[in-house]
Parts: C-alpha cells; sequence; structure tokens
C-alpha cells in the first residue's frame, strides 16, 4: 500500500488515489471502472446496470465532516503511542478503536495493536530470506490458482492488478515459515485486507502474530481438520442456548445447523460481509481477539429472532445464509450501528468464552 505523508498531522499517512498509483492499470482493464470506493472496491459499469449484483451498491458515502478532526485525533494518539504499556486497559483506546480507527492512520496502528511491529523489529531479514526459498510444488500450483479469487473487487487485486504480486509473496513467505499450517485458500483474505494498508513485510509479520497469538489463534482455522475453527463453532452454539435457548432449540430442530451458515464468518472474520463493515471489525479483532467475532455473529442471528420463528420451514436456512450479503436491518443500518449493537446487547465476557472453550476442549 503505497503512502503518502498528510499535511494536516505528520502522522497522518493517506493511502495514495487510484490516479496515483494505479493510472495506467485502471485505462486498460477490460470492464470500464467507474469509480472506487473509500474501501478500495470496484464498481464497473456491468455492476450499475444489474441492481441485484451487491457491487452496484458498494459502500461510498462520502467523507463526514468532521472526519479531518477525528483523523487528528488519531493521529495525536499514535504519536503518545509509547506510553500505551497495554492498549486493551487504556478505555480511551477501546472507545476509540470501536468508534471506528481513522483510515489515514491503519496502516500505522494495526502493527502496534498485535505486537507485530515489535516482532518485525526482532527479525530483520527473515522475510527477505524466505522469499529466496522455493515451495513445495504443491503449494505453489494451489498457491497460483487461488490469487486471481482473492478479493477480486480489491482495486490494487482487480483484473490482475498490481497487488498479486504481494499477495503471492506474503502467503508465500507464511507458508514456508509454519509449514504445520502451510497454505490455506481462506488465508488470502486475511493477506489481501492487510496489503490493503500495510507493506507486504508488515503484512507478514502481522499475519503470523495472528496465527500463533492465543489472543486469535488463527492457525486452528486454517490447519487440517479446522480445530479451533470447530471450537468456535461449538461455543458460538453454546452461548446462542444460553441466550436464546428457545431460538437455539428452533435453529437445531431445523437442521440449521451453524457449520452451514457460520463457518465462512468466523475463519473469515465477517470478510464475505460489506467491507466497511469487514474492516472496522477486524480493527477491533486486533485490540480484543476473539470476543467480537462471537459477540457480532450473536447478534446478527439474535436480532433476527421474531424472522426465524415467522419463517416456514423451506426459509429458515436461506434466512440464515442470506445475512451475509444483507446484514443491515432497521435497529442496526450500517457498519458503526450494527457493531455498536453487538457490543452492547450482547454481553459476552472473555472470562465466559474461555469457560466454554476448556470445557469444549476436554470433550474433544
Amino acid at each position: 500500500a503505497k503512502e503518502t505523508k498528510s499535511k494536516e498531522h505528520p502522522n497522518v499517512v493517506r493511502r495514495r488515489s487510484v490516479a496515483d498509483d494505479i493510472k495506467a492499470q485502471v485505462e486498460v482493464v477490460e470492464k470500464k471502472i467507474l469509480k472506487v470506493d473509500r474501501w478500495g472496491t470496484v464498481v464497473t459499469a456491468s455492476d450499475q446496470n444489474d441492481p441485484e449484483n451487491p457491487n452496484a451498491k458498494a459502500d461510498s458515502e462520502p467523507l463526514e465532516k468532521d472526519e479531518l478532526k477525528w483523523e487528528i485525533k488519531w493521529a495525536e494518539m499514535l504519536g503518545k503511542w509509547s506510553k500505551y504499556k497495554d492498549p486493551e486497559k487504556v478505555s480511551k483506546i477501546k472507545q476509540r478503536i470501536r468508534a471506528g480507527i481513522a483510515d489515514a492512520v491503519r496502516g500505522a496502528i494495526w502493527p502496534k495493536l498485535c505486537g507485530a511491529d515489535i516482532v518485525q523489529q526482532k527479525a530483520p531479514g527473515l522475510y527477505q530470506s524466505l522469499l529466496s526459498k522455493d515451495l513445495k510444488e504443491g503449494d505453489e500450483i494451489q498457491l497460483a490458482k487461488d490469487l486471481h479469487r482473492t478479493d477480486p473487487r480489491n482495486v490494487i487485486f482487480y483484473n490482475k492488478g498490481i497487488g498479486q504480486e504481494s499477495l503471492y509473496n506474503v502467503l508465500k513467505a507464511y507458508c514456508l515459515y509454519n509449514p504445520k499450517v502451510g497454505y490455506c485458500q481462506g488465508m488470502g483474505s486475511l493477506a489481501s485486507l492487510l496489503l490493503t494498508y500495510v507493506p507486504e513485510e508488515t503484512a507478514f509479520f502481522i499475519m503470523d502474530r495472528l496465527m500463533s497469538h492465543p489472543k486469535y489463534s488463527c492457525a486452528g482455522l486454517y490447519e487440517r481438520g479446522f480445530p479451533e475453527l470447530m471450537k468456535q463453532l461449538q461455543v458460538f452454539t453454546r452461548l446462542m442456548r444460553k441466550l436464546d435457548p428457545k431460538l437455539a432449540n428452533l435453529l437445531g430442530e431445523k437442521g440449521v445447523d451453524p457449520v452451514i451458515y457460520a463457518f465462512r464468518w468466523f475463519q473469515g472474520r465477517f470478510y464475505e460481509f460489506p467491507k466497511e463493515l469487514f474492516i472496522r471489525v477486524f480493527d477491533i479483532y486486533l485490540l480484543e481477539g476473539k470476543k467480537i467475532i462471537y459477540r457480532l455473529a450473536l447478534y446478527l442471528i439474535l436480532s433476527r429472532r421474531k424472522e426465524f420463528f415467522k419463517a416456514k420451514d423451506e426459509e429458515i436456512f436461506a434466512l440464515a445464509r442470506d445475512i451475509r450479503s444483507k446484514p443491515y436491518t432497521k435497529e442496526a443500518p450500517n457498519a458503526k450501528k450494527l457493531i455498536d449493537r453487538a457490543i452492547h446487547k450482547i454481553r459476552v465476557t472473555r472470562k465466559k468464552i474461555d469457560k466454554y472453550e476448556r470445557a469444549y476442549e476436554k470433550e474433544v
């Protein structure tokens, strides 16, 4: 992600515009690009001619009037970051992250939230040495096949865009660094998000941090058998039974298992949802870990309680399945309000999550 220093504040770093970075590429794409929204999503002519296409409604709300003030607040906090020994215990940081990290400083904040900046400083040359090695033939073939399928509406990857080389490098490096996990198709969604905001070497270290640190435990979302993913889905089920046993029983009786509709929610941390929601959930995830994933997943189901009970048998599964493309409701019409309601309506603590996770581990 190429960056330029902003004149507003020395710590505000803006991603360069499409005109600056990929003007030549945009001129030669097969489908004419009408616009690229603030989250980097491409909207084409064919999208706009098809109102049923979700890409015709890419998140493209104009910048809020007070966004510059928000960026400056974040830039000032970034300048004082060294005094925050444990950011998660600083209420001001938690409140601001839940309200949304200013886009201009996201690339600087993310490594600090998960500690990847410190790990990177302690391992100079590691990333470059990994890139100098060769992948196993099977991993090489699979990785090459998946590149064009990863985040295809992101402008840096669109139409075999300039970001695909960096995406390949990050995934290759991690595959070599952690052969136990190796390469799994779902990893591309994580790497592509990181590359939207940070250089590829930093993306690698954030990725490793998320995979290895128990706060995130992402490696188990991709390892053979998906052990962490299966655990999280079981914990999700138990939390739902605790919070709304009648709804949990209804879904269970109708065969609407979380493995069917929430598998990709948990593995991709809502990658397939609207881009703004995906990014803002990731902001919180870096600070608070898995708790925000449980909270949002539970709210998405529990807030549709009336619809589930009114639905006919054949409609119940479709209702759960379609949440990812239609996550917003009258009560939560956008990403900010949806996240806010999930946090305040779903009272799930890390202590409770840990309790259910330990119980599951004893059973298996």
